[in-house]
């Protein structure tokens, strides 16, 4: 029995100028198949449909005799949506004895799927008692293929950079989340001259199977764009990470460091190398603490043997190798491009700036030639570990020859006995073997 509040009612002046509380705007309608319900305004995040009085429609006798009633459960289904953010899917769940149906196709109790424009709702035997409609959800007009429309909903911008956007997906049947990585050919034609870098990351990623890299699971070539249907990571890029936190302990960095190495020693056992390594291309699965990471955006990766040498200038200047910059790319390089990229973003982990920042009028680029750098900032002060501090210097080697494999990266004495490494090991074999598929 529900306890009834007893204490006496205050009276309280209200001033008559205070403006009358609207109701929040309608996200969508439910539209009666018949006349006995005409149309429904969506406007609360929950929605709730029985013969339950609490629910938003209770089902009465005013709808159907008792003999039909008896087919509705107390609370039928449920509509849910996040009302803050207005490109959110709007959920259907199960919750009957009897059958929740959208187009057809029985959802099943406690189940959920996500509800498009359109969609008409079932109930036990009564066909077409709603059609559901959704004001405001438009397609982005880059996205044209049907296979998508009708698979996934659409939601709002995970992210923009000169060569496309990146959007959350949800899967329509399923309701997991995934993020559409959406590249325009005139924008890479325009900055590349063609556009065999879309190919060629395609190709890779087709290749890739690590807990710490991204897997693309779709692909989908349109008449302007390619569109990449691959993992969503709710927990943002490593850059984001340092700079909200400043900078990270030895403890997180060390745990995220083994992980990007492992994922580096994948991809070079593979014969490839990124070629544009650094936190904003570093993904992190959730919001926790530790969490599991992984390498993205292989649009400047190579797909090579042992043995051959590159000589194409690309990568981020901040995070660039020397041998790189060296001579006008007259001069090769090697795999080892990566290794050094790894030593800056762990020296930018470590303390939340670039080894290579400019200062004294000495350009970046200078600097990065000469493997000009200091840890005597305050920050460095907190990193305990030596070991950490000799790792930078021996992989920020201007001499590639002379820095370390990403076997050895591995194997170094900053990761032995090391609980942070454990962790991760722990969390990377949880999802080997994770299935992929969609």
């Amino acid at each position: 029995m529900e306890e009834i509040d007893t204490e006496p009612l205050s009276i309280v002046s209200i001033p008559l100028d205070l403006p009358v509380a609207e109701n929040p705007p309608s996200y969508g309608q439910l539209v009666g198949g018949s006349s006995l319900f005409g149309t429904i305004e969506l406007c609360s995040e929950i929605f709730k449909f029985g013969r339950d009085p609490r629910c938003n429609l209770v089902i009465d006798q005013t709808h159907f005799p008792p003999s039909l009633r008896s087919f509705i459960s107390n609370v039928h289904f449920i509509l849910q949506k996040d009302l803050k953010d207005h490109c959110s899917p709007t959920y259907i769940i199960d919750n009957s004895m009897n059958g929740t149906s959208v187009n057809g196709t029985l959802i099943g109790k406690n189940n959920r799927i996500i509800l498009m424009h359109g969609d008409i709702i079932s109930i036990a035997s009564f066909a077409n008692l709603f059609v559901y409609y959704q004001h405001s959800y438009t397609v982005p007009k880059e996205i044209v293929t049907e296979s998508l429309k009708q698979s996934y909903h659409i939601g709002k911008t995970l992210g923009s950079g000169s060569f496309g956007t990146v959007y959350l997906l949800h899967a329509i049947a399923t309701c997991k989340p995934y993020a559409l990585k959406v590249v325009k050919k005139t924008r890479v034609v325009a900055q590349m001259n063609n556009t065999s870098c879309l190919d060629n990351e395609v190709y890779i990623m087709k290749k890739l199977n690590h807990p710490c890299i991204i897997k693309m699971f779709e692909f989908i070539e349109e008449p302007g764009s390619i569109c990449m249907v691959i993992e969503y990571m709710q927990g943002g890029d490593l850059l984001t990470r340092i700079l909200d936190n400043h900078h990270l302990s030895e403890h997180i960095a060390k745990f995220f460091f083994y992980q990007l190495c492992e994922a580096i020693r994948y991809l070079h056992d593979k014969g490839i190398i990124h070629r544009d390594l650094k936190p904003d291309n570093i993904l992190l699965k959730d919001s926790n603490i530790y969490t599991l990471l992984k390498v993205s955006d292989f649009g400047s990766s190579k797909f090579l043997g042992n043995n051959v040498l590159m000589r194409t200038i690309c990568g981020t200047p901040e995070y660039v190798a020397p041998e790189v910059l060296e001579h006008g790319n007259q001069k090769p390089y090697t795999r080892q491009i990566d290794i050094w990229s790894l030593g800056v973003v762990l020296y930018t982990m470590l303390s939340g700036l670039l080894p290579f920042a400019k200062s004294d009028g000495i350009t970046d680029i200078e600097q990065i030639k000469r493997g000009q750098f200091t840890l005597s900032y305050p920050v460095f002060r907190s990193v305990n570990s030596c070991r950490v501090k000799k790792l930078i210097y021996d992989i920020l080697n201007v001499d590639p020859k002379k820095r370390p494999t990403i076997t050895m990266l591995v194997q170094s004495e900053w990761f032995r006995d090391s609980n942070e490494v454990q962790q991760a090991k722990c969390m990377m074999n949880e999802f080997k073997n994770v299935s992929v598929s969609i």
